[in-house]
């Protein structure tokens, strides 16, 4: 894992291609920090973000996989950006009933964290999910 501050410069570009729609500059992008090791938690999220969100139907079909593992994923993400950017990846592939599991998930792996917690919670009541933040 990178240290976090190179992983946000390399992130940020990213982010930036994705917001503008420039959709064949966050692949390139994604593509190259892969090369040079890039394994953070947020990267993979804005990795599988990036293909979902391409039109061609091989990159979403392999941004959905990459959401899903990501989900299932053994420990689970537990970093708050990393969730966000894996929630907004389930939710254009229309799949936000997985969203308040990587809370679940990421909860059990640190039991102790108020922030998580606070942030489900938040998360919950954008949402208009009752249910979840009955659970928090």
């Amino acid at each position: 894992m990178s240290d976090q501050s190179v992983s946000e410069r390399r992130i940020r570009p990213i982010q930036e291609a994705i917001a503008g729609g420039n959709w064949k500059q966050a692949l390139q992008l994604c593509d190259k920090w892969s090369k040079k090791g890039e394994r953070s938690d947020k990267f993979l999220a804005v990795k599988a973000l990036a293909f979902v969100s391409q039109p061609d139907k091989s990159h979403h079909d392999r941004g959905r996989q990459e959401a899903l593992d990501l989900c299932k994923r053994t420990p689970p993400i537990t970093e708050p950006e990393a969730i966000y950017q894996l929630q907004s990846a389930l939710r254009s592939l229309s799949l936000q009933e997985e969203s308040p599991k990587l809370w679940e998930r990421a909860l059990t792996a640190k039991k102790d964290d108020k922030d998580l917690y606070t942030r489900w919670l938040n998360q919950a009541i954008a949402d208009n999910n009752w249910r979840s933040a009955q659970k928090v």
